[in-house]
């Protein structure tokens, strides 16, 4: 099968299967050798909104997946799956629909041409005027193309999250007992293939781990910053290139961006993005929708929340506004990407002790929707975490500063003209430092500190808006739980980070072993000379989880990163 392009049967070797929950997952083959396919996740990509164009009604849409493509909001064409793949994993979203007579739906199936025959199947079934999505494998063409019909009238809005293509899956791994082998024998470099030894970009190349750090929990954290005045709030996120992008303030630079230059984060690039007097506090960072890092931030000599906007991958140039000037706001923003490609950003507005929500309309924010969605309380520390739900609604994770209680807020609109607020946790003091992510259900799931009991927990919630979830203990072994960041790791599954206050202080990672996260392998990373706010977590393209921290006091402290690559499988 080797370079012949298969679809129907190379994704046989990975079935495709849609999840009640929405979500979608892969029924893995048993073969341990020869030609499989391997799921490559992408930075969430739109491309079909047919709002700005014609809605469909009773037609089918043909749309090339694969290849040079028109992505929405980009003025060029770019490559998002590669003419390879064999399926595509979308986000399908109906919006506006109409019922023909009784039924409307949309079936979503591989096509060369607009004319061929529609299968006898739905893939998403719509109501009068309900906007719904549905998470879906979809096998590509032999012209990389997919088609969406609809019975009824709607538009439609597609997001490719990633897609399948065939690799050889043979001896170039090691076994585990191989690797546990090669650990306990080492010398003083290690050559472990962790990683495809191909040429193909998407799977890595062989690592030489005599330039890089050593494999395992032992492994010394890169150092990004150990300036004098390095503070706190270190943000991260991948760049364009898989690699980690940190935002971060210092007394001397301000609001600052660094960008590792390897996936060892042994090469750094620095900048000062705002020096400003006090800007740069409590910081979050995100990709923008053209591939460019986006940055809110506190300026903390004017109590005012700002948004850096950079115009390149490495913040070069960039533009700078300020998007709330109402009061003391900005504290603990949380920032991410909407479903129209600009900003979103969550807040506390410490005047009004309340948690606000800014819906840009444009990548810089000179346009804007604001709304107060929840009463918050008295809080300063970071303690709001923001997603964009599967329903494409802003969902908010935050911490009662009255109660101590754990609370979800979920718009019931993109602009959060409604939101719904939930108690999610309110047994004793709970609910600090909650880190919120969208699990492969669709649903959100939420990582927090029960102050209380010293543990660290997390929250799986049972639908989109969180009206009810369940809860477990993740690790309870001493004071552990502070400062949490949540990601999903390669197989799908949460992942946490978060300090155990033992002596001496601790980076921990837990690793959920099932979809409800009723359980976690928990392992220390390093440890670490001061508690200094919150840890930031993400999943690089490989499946390299990277956590970054700052090591030192509140106000005098080294910026880290830590590639944790003993987790790059997923746990």
């Amino acid at each position: 099968m080797s370079g012949v392009r298969t679809r129907w049967a190379a994704i046989g070797a990975a079935i495709a299967v849609t999840l009640g929950g929405g979500a979608f997952g892969v029924v893995r083959a048993t073969v341990s050798s020869g030609d499989r396919t391997a799921y490559f996740p992408i930075t969430p990509t739109r491309v079909l909104d047919t709002r700005n164009t014609t809605e469909v009604t009773n037609s089918t849409l043909r749309l090339t997946m694969e290849g040079s493509i028109a992505v929405v909001g980009e003025s060029s064409t770019r490559t998002v799956v590669p003419t390879d793949a064999s399926a595509v994993a979308i986000n399908l979203t109906v919006t506006g629909g109409r019922k023909n007579g009784n039924y409307g739906y949309v079936t979503a199936f591989p096509c060369t041409s607009d004319t061929d025959l529609v299968p006898n199947a739905s893939s998403l079934n719509f109501e009068n005027g309900v906007d719904i999505a549905n998470a879906l494998n979809v096998t590509t063409s032999s012209n990389g193309s997919i088609c969406l019909y609809v019975y009824g009238t709607a538009d439609l809005i597609v997001d490719i999250a990633g897609y399948y293509a065939d690799h050889n899956h043979d001896d170039r791994y090691y076994t585990k007992a191989q690797t546990d082998t090669a650990l306990s024998n080492k010398a003083d470099s290690y050559d472990l293939q962790l990683f495809e030894t191909t040429t193909d970009e998407r799977l890595g190349h062989k690592v030489d781990f005599s330039d890089l750090l050593p494999l395992g929990p032992s492994a010394e954290p890169a150092i990004i910053d150990n300036g004098e005045h390095v503070e706190n709030y270190a943000s991260m996120t991948m760049g364009s290139d898989g690699l980690p992008i940190i935002s971060y303030y210092s007394q001397e630079s301000g609001l600052t961006f660094a960008a590792c230059g390897d996936r060892a984060c042994q090469s750094v690039f620095r900048i000062s993005v705002d020096s400003t007097d006090g800007s740069g506090y409590a910081s979050s960072i995100a990709r923008g929708s053209d591939g460019n890092p986006v940055i809110s931030y506190l300026d903390f000599a004017n109590f005012n929340l700002k948004l850096a906007t950079c115009d390149d991958p490495l913040c070069l140039t960039r533009t700078i506004t300020t998007v709330d000037e109402a009061g003391s706001v900005g504290w603990a923003s949380s920032i991410t990407i909407g479903v129209d490609g600009n900003p979103v950003i969550a807040y506390h507005d410490l005047t009004n002790t309340t948690l606000k929500v800014i819906t840009c309309s444009n990548r810089t924010c000179t346009s804007k929707t604001t709304k107060t969605i929840a009463s918050m309380g008295f809080m300063s520390s970071p303690n709001i975490s923001l997603a964009i739900g599967i329903d494409g609604n802003p969902i908010v994770a935050f911490t009662d500063g009255d109660s101590f209680d754990l609370k979800v807020a979920a718009c019931e609109d993109p602009t959060c003209t409604i939101s719904n607020v939930q108690t999610i946790d309110s047994a004793g003091i709970v609910g600090e430092f909650p880190s919120i992510e969208i699990g492969m259900t669709g649903h959100p799931i939420i990582g927090y500190f029960d102050r209380s009991n010293e543990d660290l927990k997390v929250a799986v919630c049972a639908d989109p808006a969180c009206s009810t979830s369940t809860r477990s203990v993740l690790d309870s072994d001493g004071n552990v739980g502070h400062a949490i960041s949540i990601a999903i790791g390669r197989n799908g599954l949460p992942m946490f980070t978060y300090y155990d206050l033992g002596s001496p202080l601790h980076l921990k990672v837990a690793s959920c072993t099932d979809i409800m996260c009723t359980a976690a392998v928990s392992t220390t990373v390093t440890e670490t000379s001061n508690l200094v706010w919150n840890t930031s977590l993400a999943v690089g393209t490989d499946g390299t989880p990277y956590v970054a921290y700052i090591d030192g006091t509140l106000m005098d402290g080294d910026l880290k990163v830590a590639p944790l690559w003993w987790l790059a499988g997923g746990r």
